[in-house]
């Protein structure tokens, strides 16, 4: 009988017991992975199409009308519906001619079925050979008729492209199970001997393997654990690490020179490099030899082995300074001290004075030496600024799942895990956690500040405390520690009037005292014939070392590298000295009323609802048209609404006015006075104060008051700079005047602009700066969010706090990230001090060095003494400078 013509209830037995069969060979296949039986189902080989006539064959010899169900443990004739489709088919009962050439590919089947025999799969396959046993005795190979998925999940991809490669492999169990009988029964008799021996010594192996494990971890000791403090020289001796650190310190003064001649070339400021320890011992030990080589030469007195010991002397000592010369000359620098004093040097040999030639570079040499130690102490008490901040962060998705991702492709609003000890990676508000930040290298405040939820916290500064997340609310190039590099970097292009005089003066000095010392050497003897030739080319040689401009060229930069460091460490950046100037020199500033002279944390002190709308329905509607707005205004209102807010279909904002926000079906309005005139708005009451009007469909329906608070320091603020020269300042405000000018007077301003308009604000200051008769500068202080172009503006322009972006501080000349406006009276203060002290080194320099030129020209001064006090002058600036930091430099041993 067919499968079609069976009856329905035998054919609903079949697929009953198909579907046992099948859940017994997916248990099955899912514990026998690895093992002989699996291995069956994934042969390597293919199949050749000959080994398809036997269970045809079988079928045909089935008595026909009594199919028998196959037995519960018949599990394997899964996967065999395309084998019956195919058996039945008449291409299947014709012989084939590869049928030969299938028959070598089953003993590599059976070898690799047999190498395979799992111990803990006896029983599985005791069941498997009954079940296949019974099923081809009965001649039911081929009835069940269920899915083969489960068996083409365990095999390889290869392996379920095509279902011919199935059949030979299914047709051959019997037989390859059979052997692996035998081969099962050999491996019990293993399996029993182990047991035996096994029980003949029970209590011995737990013993090793519990002894295994220490000895497997006693090589982890061996293993070399490096500190913490370790650096790249752990583990070398005395001598290894003296040659490892030389090499690192001339590899670092190869870059640095390189990097200084290209900034040579382009006109750029040189970076100060500092002698390192190594140099400084081989100047000296160079010095020492030319010194012992020189009283030698001395001590022969009138022999004729004299002199060429005073030349080798002369030699070593100037032999590095005309190389010195040399590469200056090489990077466009003609003219400089180590010029002067070589050409003194040289004259002075060539008239007879070897030795006085000698000393005067030994001399030349140790005040070089003195001034670095005292320069590089002063330039390690400065801020450092380093690449503190790290190249990624963990950024975490609502899964849980995290991935790391450079700073640049963080996006607004995306989770950002930070960890105990980490630097915060990007601006972002607390979302959980509880510890502390330190943000000393951004603020400059040393004490640590308290976090939890909703706490905002900055770039780069230092999280100690449980795991934290962040939520990102600002782009990583408008981060307040992106904000102070793009102002630093942009200091070596803005450089102060006093500065780029007293460096170009400085420059021009050498050719002229080189001009005057020719001419004190060639004019007297050609007008005063009985003088001395010789006298009066030592007094111009002695001249061309009293004008060394050394310390000249250290007296001004220096005074705004020490007061720049000092700002730096109290929160305050500048940008070069060119903004240190011109804050020394204020008489004019003007406020912007909200986040500077107040906090900019507006609060809601009172709703006006119309009858029909309560507060809530009013505050409800104003956060939900200002939900897309970044105002201060606008946030206020919107973090004081507890409600849900709806989607926005339409949003359009108008500057220094308002936003009108189209919601469903109702357009609203959100703004001042003016906003709601210019739209026909009608019955708007009057209210003094800082006001929000609603409107709906053209309707008033309510009125929401905010009021801000004075910042704690202001006052002080603002009569700190007006007692270092400040003669006025005003306050400039888009609010009302009443409030505007309650906060003017607690905060001590003079004069009060409000009501105005973005445009009109610039408009103000533009006119300000050109009636208002003032000797000086003029700031404009704001916080970087609106006020752009009055940034740009001013003659200062400081930004207060860190809610700018990278707009705002290229804009601005100052920024103050402590937000704190006491800031800006520091500011003030430091650089009124730094320019005095800039004054004072220079008028000492050139009062004394023109003191020793007139001295040197009369005869009273020696070649020795002009340098000697060249080399002091350049050590007292540098401390007199020292002082800007607030305390003198202390020399390090390095």
């Amino acid at each position: 009988m067919s499968e079609n013509n069976r009856p329905d209830s035998e054919q609903k037995k079949d697929q009953t017991t198909a579907e046992d069969i099948l859940a017994q060979v997916d248990s099955i296949l899912a514990d026998l992975e690895n093992s002989a039986v699996a291995q069956l189902f994934a042969a390597p080989e293919k199949p050749k199409p000959e080994e398809n006539k036997k269970p045809p064959e079988k079928e045909e010899s089935a008595p026909p009308g009594e199919p028998e169900p196959p037995d519960k443990n018949a599990e394997q004739p899964e996967a065999d519906t395309s084998h019956q489709s195919e058996s039945e088919s008449p291409e299947a009962e014709t012989p084939s001619e590869e049928a030969a050439a299938a028959e070598p590919a089953k003993p590599s089947e059976e070898s690799d079925a047999a190498e395979e025999s799992p111990e803990d799969a006896e029983d599985e396959l005791d069941e498997e050979e009954s079940s296949l046993d019974e099923a081809e005795d009965e001649g039911d190979w081929d009835e069940p008729e269920f899915d083969d998925e489960g068996i083409e999940d365990e095999l390889p991809e290869e392996e379920q492209s095509e279902e011919a490669e199935f059949e030979p492999i299914i047709e051959e169990k019997p037989d390859r199970l059979q052997k692996l009988k035998e081969k099962l029964k050999n491996h019990e008799k293993d399996k029993a001997e182990k047991k035996e021996q096994a029980k003949s010594a029970p209590k011995e192996k737990p013993k090793p393997k519990d002894e295994k494990k220490p000895e497997e971890k006693k090589p982890e000791p061996s293993v070399i654990e490096v500190p913490e403090d370790a650096d790249d020289t752990t583990g070398m001796n005395f001598v290894q690490k003296a040659q490892y650190r030389a090499k690192m310190r001339r590899r670092e003064q190869t870059r640095l020179r390189r990097e200084n001649a290209r900034r040579i070339q382009e006109g750029a400021e040189v970076t100060y490099q500092p002698m390192t320890r190594l140099d400084m011992q081989s100047i000296g030990a160079r010095l020492a030899a030319a010194a012992i080589v020189l009283v030698a030469g001395i001590a022969m007195g009138d022999s004729s082995a004299a002199l060429p010991l005073c030349l080798l002397a002369f030699l070593i000592t100037a032999l590095p300074i005309a190389a010195r010369v040399l590469t200056n000359l090489t990077h466009g620098s003609f003219f400089d001290e180590y010029l002067l004093v070589l050409i003194a040097s040289i004259g002075a040999f060539a008239l007879g004075s070897r030795a006085e030639a000698t000393v005067v570079l030994i001399l030349f040499e140790i005040g070089k030496i003195a001034g670095d130690i005292v320069l590089a102490s002063t330039y390690q008490a400065l801020p450092q600024q380093h690449d503190f901040m790290p190249e990624k962060a963990t950024v975490v998705n609502m899964k849980g799942e995290q991935r790391q991702v450079p700073l640049a492709d963080i996006r607004l609003g995306e989770l950002v895990l930070v960890h105990s000890g980490e630097r915060v990676p990007i601006d972002g508000v607390v979302l959980r956690g509880d510890g502390t930040v330190d943000d000393s290298v951004l603020t400059g405040e040393n004490v640590p500040m308290a976090v939890d939820k909703n706490t905002r916290v900055l770039a780069g500064s230092r999280y100690n405390g449980s795991l934290m997340l962040i939520r990102v609310i600002s782009r990583y190039e408008d981060c307040a520690v992106r904000q102070i590099r793009r102002v630093q970097n942009a200091a070596a292009e803005h450089k102060a009037a006093l500065e780029n005089s007293a460096q170009r003066n400085a420059k021009r000095l050498v050719p002229v005292v080189i001009v005057i010392a020719v001419l004190a050497a060639a004019l007297p003897p050609l007008f005063m014939p009985g003088s001395d030739m010789t006298g009066w080319v030592y007094r111009g040689l002695t001249l061309l070392i009293a004008c060394c401009p050394t310390a000249l060229a250290l007296a001004v930069p220096l005074a705004f590298v020490c007061g720049g460091g000092r700002l730096e460490s109290e929160g305050v950046h500048m940008k070069g000295s060119e903004a240190m100037e011109r804050t020394a020199d204020l008489r004019l500033v003007v406020f912007n009323k909200t986040g500077t002279v107040t906090t900019g944390n507006l609060q809601i002190k009172k709703i006006y609802p119309t009858q029909e709308f309560s507060e809530k329905n009013c505050l409800a509607l104003a956060a939900a048209a200002e939900q897309l707005s970044q105002h201060p205004v606008a946030r206020a209102i919107v973090s004081a609404c507890r409600e849900k807010l709806p989607k926005i279909e339409e949003f359009e904002e108008f500057q220094g006015r308002g936003v009108r926000a189209r919601i469903g079906d109702h357009v609203l309005l959100v703004g001042n006075r003016k906003l709601m005139v210019s739209r026909g708005v009608k019955g708007l009451p009057d209210i003094d104060g800082t006001v929000v009007y609603i409107a709906c469909e053209g309707e008033h329906i309510g009125v929401i008051e905010l009021e801000d608070t004075v910042r704690p320091s202001a006052a002080d603020a603002i009569k700190k700079i007006k007692d270092q020269g400040v003669e006025r300042t005003v306050l400039i405000t888009g609010d009302a005047e009443t409030p505007t000018q309650r906060i003017a007077n607690a905060a001590g301003i003079d004069t009060v602009h409000c009501s105005l308009m973005p445009e009109e604000k610039q408009a103000k200051l533009d006119f300000m700066m050109r009636t208002i008769p003032t000797d000086g500068t003029t700031a404009y202080v704001g916080d970087g969010v609106s006020d752009i172009e009055q940034l740009k503006m001013a003659d200062v322009g400081v930004v207060m706090g860190t809610r700018g972006s990278r707009y705002s501080a290229d804009a601005a000349n100052v920024l103050i990230t402590a937000n704190d406006l006491s800031g800006l009276g520091e500011a003030v203060q430091v650089c009124k001090s730094t320019h005095g002290v800039a004054m004072q080194n220079l008028t000492l320099l050139a009062a004394i060095k023109l003191v020793l030129a007139v001295l040197a020209l009369i005869g009273l001064a020696q070649m020795w003494m002009a340098v000697i006090v060249d080399a002091v002058l350049t050590v007292l600036t540098v401390f007199n400078t020292s002082r800007l930091l607030g305390s003198k430099p202390e020399i390090s041993e390095e």
